[in-house]
C-alpha cells in the first residue's frame, strides 16, 4: 500500500507540473505581449518601493507620490540612456552600411582574398591531398568569382526589369515588411504610454495591492509568497547588478583595446566607443557573449588579408574571455550554480517555442524555477551542492 501511496502521488505531482508548464506555455505563446507592459510595470513599482520608503523618511512626502517621482525619473533617465546609444547605433549602421556596399563593389577582390587564403591555409594537408583541394577549391571560387562579377549582376537587373520596363513586384516584399513595422509602431507608442501609467498607479497604490493579495491567501500560502518574492527580487537583484557591472568593465576593455589597435596604426575605421556600448551588450547573451561579434571580425579580417588587426582581436577576445571568466564567478558568486549547458538548452527552446524573447525568457524562468527549489517554496528535484 506503500508503494501504491507514493506512486499515486509521484503521478500527482507529475500531472500537477504538467498543469503548470502547460499554462505557462499557452500564456508565454499567446498573451505575454498582451500583459507584458503590467507585468513590467508591477516589477518596476516593486523596485522603487524601498527608496520611496527612504524618501519618505527623509522629505515627510506622502509614499504615493514618492513612488510616483521615482518612477519617471527611472523612465527619465531609461528614456536619456536609450536616446544616446540610439544615436550610437544610427551612426555605427550608417557605417557599416556604407562599409558593406563598398565590399559588395569590390565582391571578385574579396571572393580571391579568400580563395589565397583558403589555398594558403591548405599547405598543412598531404602533398596528394593539398594538389586536389587546392585544384577543386580554385575551380570552384574562380566559377563564384565570375559569377559574383557578371551573371549575379545581370540576374539582380533582370529581375528588377522586364520587357516592359521596371517591375514593381521585386519590391512587394519589403514594401509589405515596412508597412506591417509601421503598422506596428501606434500599438507601440500605446504600450509605453500605458506602462508608464500603469507603473505610477501601481507604485503608488503598491501598498493596497500588496494588502489584497495577503488578504486572499492562507497563512501558508502568505508565507511561500513572501519567500518567493524575496528569493527571486533578491537573487535576480544581485545577478542583474552583477551583470551590469560585468558589462561595464568588458565595455571599457573593448573601448581601451580598440584604442590601442587605433594608436599602433592597426584599426582606423572610428565608432569605437558605439563598438564598444554594442559588443558589451551582447553579454547580456547567455553562455555566447562578445564571441559573437568578435570571433566573426576577427575571422574576416584574417580572410581579408589584414593579419595585424586580425591577431589584434583575437588578443582582445582572449583577453576579455579571461578576465570574465576570472571576474564572474568573484561578482556573481553562487547565485545561480546552473550549468552552462541548461543555460545554452533554455535559449535553444525559448528560441524554438516564443522566438527571440524565449533566448532570455526561458534561462530566467528556470533560474527562478531553481532558486524556488533550492528555498523549498517548490519541490520538483533534490537540490544538489555545487562541486568546487
Amino acid at each position: 500500500m506503500e508503494k501504491i501511496e507514493i506512486r499515486r502521488k509521484r503521478i500527482i505531482n507529475a500531472v500537477y507540473i504538467a498543469m503548470i508548464l502547460g499554462l505557462s506555455f499557452l500564456f508565454v505563446k499567446y498573451c505575454f505581449w498582451i500583459f507584458f507592459p503590467f507585468l513590467l510595470a508591477f516589477l518596476l513599482a516593486v523596485a522603487v518601493q524601498k527608496p520611496a520608503d527612504f524618501l519618505v523618511r527623509k522629505t515627510k512626502i506622502k509614499k504615493g507620490i514618492s513612488s510616483t517621482i521615482l518612477v519617471l525619473l527611472l523612465f527619465a533617465a531609461v528614456a536619456g540612456i536609450v536616446s544616446l546609444l540610439g544615436m550610437k547605433l544610427v551612426d555605427l549602421i550608417k557605417n557599416t552600411v556604407d562599409f558593406v556596399t563598398a565590399q559588395l563593389n569590390d565582391l571578385p577582390s574579396l571572393i580571391d582574398d579568400i580563395k589565397h587564403w583558403v589555398i594558403n591555409t591548405a599547405g598543412i594537408l598531404p602533398d596528394k591531398l593539398e594538389t586536389r583541394f587546392v585544384a577543386t577549391a580554385s575551380n570552384w571560387f574562380d566559377m563564384i568569382r565570375d559569377k559574383s562579377a557578371s551573371e549575379i549582376a545581370a540576374t539582380i537587373v533582370g529581375s528588377a526589369s522586364g520587357d516592359e520596363g521596371f517591375s514593381m513586384s521585386s519590391l512587394a516584399t519589403p514594401l509589405s515588411g515596412l508597412w506591417t513595422t509601421a503598422k506596428r509602431i501606434p500599438s507601440v507608442f500605446v504600450a509605453i504610454v500605458i506602462l508608464i501609467l500603469s507603473s505610477c498607479f501601481m507604485a503608488a497604490d503598491y501598498d493596497w495591492i500588496s494588502n489584497f493579495i495577503k488578504k486572499q491567501l492562507s497563512p501558508e500560502h502568505k508565507r511561500k509568497l513572501s519567500i518567493s518574492k524575496r528569493v527571486v527580487f533578491q537573487s535576480l537583484g544581485k545577478l542583474i547588478r552583477s551583470y551590469i557591472l560585468i558589462i561595464l568593465i568588458t565595455g571599457t576593455e573593448i573601448f581601451i583595446g580598440l584604442n590601442i589597435l587605433s594608436l599602433v596604426g592597426l584599426y582606423d575605421s572610428g565608432n569605437i566607443f558605439a563598438i564598444s556600448i554594442i559588443v558589451a551588450l551582447l553579454d547580456i547573451l547567455p553562455v555566447l557573449g562578445t564571441g559573437t561579434f568578435m570571433v566573426p571580425w576577427a575571422l574576416y579580417n584574417l580572410i581579408t588579408g589584414n593579419i595585424g588587426l586580425a591577431i589584434g582581436l583575437f588578443i582582445l577576445y582572449a583577453i576579455i574571455y579571461v578576465v570574465r571568466q576570472v571576474i564572474e564567478p568573484k561578482i556573481v558568486g553562487g547565485t545561480v550554480g546552473l550549468p552552462p549547458f541548461i543555460t545554452l538548452m533554455g535559449m535553444y527552446v525559448g528560441s524554438q517555442l516564443f522566438g527571440f524573447i524565449g533566448i532570455f525568457l526561458v534561462p530566467i524562468m528556470i533560474i527562478i524555477v531553481k532558486l524556488l527549489n533550492d528555498e523549498g517554496v517548490i519541490h520538483i528535484w533534490e537540490p544538489v551542492d555545487q562541486e568546487p
